[in-house]
């Protein structure tokens, strides 16, 4: 470790580590400092620990929480799938921060040490591992995907990046699926009994609105920013996260009323229930038939027509890689393989939800696929 003026901190001649208000953690010993919090995770006593079983579709995640605050979050926020059975991937996280006995203060990382993102990434996968540092409120977040364990230390209970109050154990569950062929993938759905399309295309792209729209008029989804995606004949498209993001004028358009519905995030969206809203619940599968890339074109009736794998591919890549790090090669592969095995179309919106619902129900309706 080092300390505040970048020195190294380490054991004296007594064994014992120097105790400074702020250490750090740099290139050279990233690697030791990650292998040593997973270990520590899993040594520490769970009789002081809160557990929580989250039966996510085609995943058992077991997570022991510090924090009864943030284990209410996940909750609320993270979808459980209606079979009782063990699933096939099973992942084991903990959840630890400084307030509790026995467990340290994240180190910060040392900016001169020539440590980047990019190395972070490149110097855990070496010892196979994958890991995520956020620097505003110093926390680590470090996965064996070999053993299919991870930690999460953070500076306070609810010392977590913003986004990750919204997806609340977002890295960790990409992780877990990647460990086990399945990825999560920053795209929607819009389905029809049990066949769909994934909705993607970066923020602001009106893939939110779309979905919306969908869902408050007679059609299924099984999320509106995450999905988990299993490659394979059919593709299948399963929920995470229960939750739904709208900013205020794009819940008027749909007609709901913002005011209640809560605050707005760090993102100056609202989040709210989908399940609750929309009356039904989220589909717990859907056979991916298509790839809709809505276009804002403010139509007066909504359009579909035929895209290209690139486009579908720059629609789902950029933020599908970069915002959930490590594996970023088998992330573009799998990217790659989705947008040549499904056929990929832009949806060209109007600004009339009931339409585009409509547009996209006849679309699902028609058979679709033989539209190559």
């Amino acid at each position: 470790m080092r300390r505040r003026d970048g020195q190294r901190c380490g054991p004296g001649s007594d064994g014992v580590v120097a105790r400074d208000p702020v250490r750090y953690v740099g290139a050279s010993d990233v690697q030791s400092y990650a292998q040593d919090r997973v270990a520590a995770a899993q040594a520490f006593p769970k009789k002081d620990l809160i557990y929580r079983l989250f039966r996510l579709p085609q995943l058992d995640l077991i997570v022991w929480f510090a924090s009864q605050e943030l284990a209410e979050l996940c909750e609320r926020k993270l979808f459980q799938r209606r079979d009782l059975s063990p699933a096939s991937a099973r992942a084991e996280i903990y959840v630890l921060d400084s307030r509790v006995a026995g467990w340290t203060t994240p180190v910060a990382w040392f900016e001169k040490s020539g440590l980047s993102p990019r190395s972070l990434d490149q110097s855990l996968a070496a010892i196979g591992l994958r890991g995520y540092y956020y620097h505003d409120s110093p926390s680590w977040q470090f996965f064996d995907p070999l053993a299919n364990v991870g930690v999460m230390t953070l500076s306070s209970p609810l010392g977590l990046p913003p986004w990750e109050i919204s997806s609340p154990l977002r890295l960790f569950i990409h992780w877990a699926y990647a460990a086990a062929g399945m990825r999560l993938i920053h795209a929607a759905t819009l389905g029809l009994g049990s066949e769909g399309a994934l909705i993607s295309g970066a923020s602001g792209s009106g893939k939110s609105g779309t979905t919306l729209a969908g869902l408050l008029n007679g059609l299924d989804s099984n999320g509106d920013d995450y999905v988990v995606v299993e490659a394979g004949v059919p593709t299948i498209a399963y929920p995470v996260f229960k939750f739904f993001k709208q900013d205020p004028e794009g819940l008027r358009r749909v007609g709901l009323s913002s005011c209640e519905m809560g605050p707005l995030n760090w993102q100056g969206k609202i989040e709210f229930d989908a399940e609750g809203c929309a009356g039904k619940s989220l589909a717990e599968s859907l056979k991916i038939r298509a790839i809709l890339i809505p276009v804002v074109a403010r139509l007066s009736r909504s359009s579909i027509e035929r895209a290209d794998a690139r486009s579908a591919a720059l629609s789902l890549a950029p933020s599908g890689v970069f915002q959930l790090p490590g594996d970023a090669a088998s992330g573009f592969q799998f990217i790659a393989a989705l947008v040549r095995a499904v056929p990929a179309f832009r949806l060209m919106l109007s600004e009339d939800p009931a339409d585009i619902a409509a547009t996209v129900h006849a679309f699902l309706l028609k058979g679709y696929p033989n539209a190559r």
